[in-house]
């Protein structure tokens, strides 16, 4: 009884956490970064180019085949995406102007520290209402100040992350007036296996302990990498995607069984060949654009977790990890209950015709008007 107390548990911690993170994925931020499969070619619509450059490479965590990295058939796979945090919205302080542009400095206080890796969009209220990211160098701690000074990587005209754009905020004179930080939070959700001296040891490792991890790409003050455990004993996770307005029998992708995503037209495809590639705010919610399956035209996501018990049972003969989604049963050690948790969380924000622009402005200030999309 015990046993079966801590599997549930685990279960509902697992599957709570990855939903209520999930159901904010794209919030706030161009909808093509809303999912990470790797690095791929520019999805930006708002979030404007460095100077010189036509793309800016996407895809934030390391990943040494795109698509292919993410999914797989005999092995847990990763659950990659991105959203704004809807609670942190900071005024710029001091506009960005050269040599200033390594760096931002904010309205205080500072409630929690800015870590390092911490991604923030720089959005601008006036003229061209464009946006860039930009990458937290150092960690700022908390403090009651006035003014936040925060140090920013240099920018290097691309790269595996977003791509450090402060340049552009010296580049264009809309950055010269109301300008404000938010947050994008990431989110990789992936399973990480310890030994009982506490060793990192490969999936699947008898006497091993399984957990379900998140990375958010922040390091600690020390420069370390931060994995956070969300739930123990996850033996696997595997992940299906939903695009309803794809050719039928394609709208879901990543369940067929020993069938593994693929960087292509009928998997998740990266560079879909119609025209515009990939969809526009200004692109119709029933464009030929909207049917491929480009990760922002991802309208849901299928979940499923496979917990265990913590301890072994000897009245117990269970020795395979069941089959879930494309991945087809696996042998593992015998006398521990196993179940299956699942769910699907609808993506609500790629539905999103217009950026969404907070309502965060100085009062009588006739300028904030027009920007109320606010997520609603």
């Amino acid at each position: 009884g015990s046993g079966d107390r801590a599997l549930q548990e685990a279960g509902r911690v697992a599957l709570e956490r990855l939903t209520s993170d999930l159901r904010l994925a794209g919030y706030g931020m161009d909808p093509g970064m809303a999912f990470d499969f790797g690095a791929a070619a520019s999805p930006m619509d708002r979030a404007i180019l460095q100077p010189g450059v036509s793309t800016v490479p996407f895809g934030g965590f390391q990943c040494a085949n795109p698509v292919t990295c993410r999914d797989h058939v005999d092995q847990p796979d990763e659950l990659v995406f991105n959203s704004r945090d809807p609670n942190f919205g900071k005024l710029v302080v001091t506009a960005p102007n050269p040599p200033s542009a390594s760096q931002l400095v904010l309205q205080g206080p500072l409630n929690t520290p800015l870590l390092a890796g911490q991604i923030l969009q720089v959005v601008c209220y006036s003229g061209n209402l464009y946006w860039a990211y930009v990458t937290v160098e150092k960690q700022v701690d908390a403090t009651t100040s006035p003014t936040v000074t925060v140090p920013l990587l240099a920018a290097t005209g691309g790269g595996s992350d977003f791509g450090a754009q402060n340049a552009f905020l010296t580049a264009d004179g809309c950055f010269a007036g109301e300008v404000r930080a938010f947050k994008i939070d990431r989110h990789r959700y992936f399973i990480e296996t310890y030994a009982p001296d506490g060793a990192l040891v490969p999936w699947g490792t008898a006497g091993a302990r399984p957990y379900l991890m998140l990375d958010q790409g922040l390091r600690d003050a020390t420069g370390a990498a931060i994995h956070s455990v969300v739930a123990q004993d996850v033996e696997d996770l595997q992940v299906a995607y939903v695009f309803p307005l794809a050719p039928a029998g394609t709208q879901v992708r990543g369940a067929t069984l020993g069938t593994q995503l693929q960087n292509v037209a009928l998997g998740i495809d990266l560079a879909p060949a119609t025209i515009p590639a990939i969809p526009l705010y200004s692109t119709a919610s029933r464009d030929v654009a909207r049917t491929t399956g480009h990760p922002s035209n991802v309208r849901a996501v299928r979940v499923a977790v496979v917990v265990r018990q913590p301890q072994g049972d000897l009245s117990i003969s269970e020795p395979d990890l069941p089959a879930v989604f494309n991945r087809d049963v696996i042998a593992r050690e015998a006398n521990r209950r196993r179940a299956v948790f699942q769910t699907a969380v609808s993506i609500p924000n790629l539905e999103s015709r217009g950026p969404i622009f907070p309502t965060y402005g100085q009062a009588g200030v006739a300028s904030d008007a027009p920007l109320n999309h606010g997520g609603g």
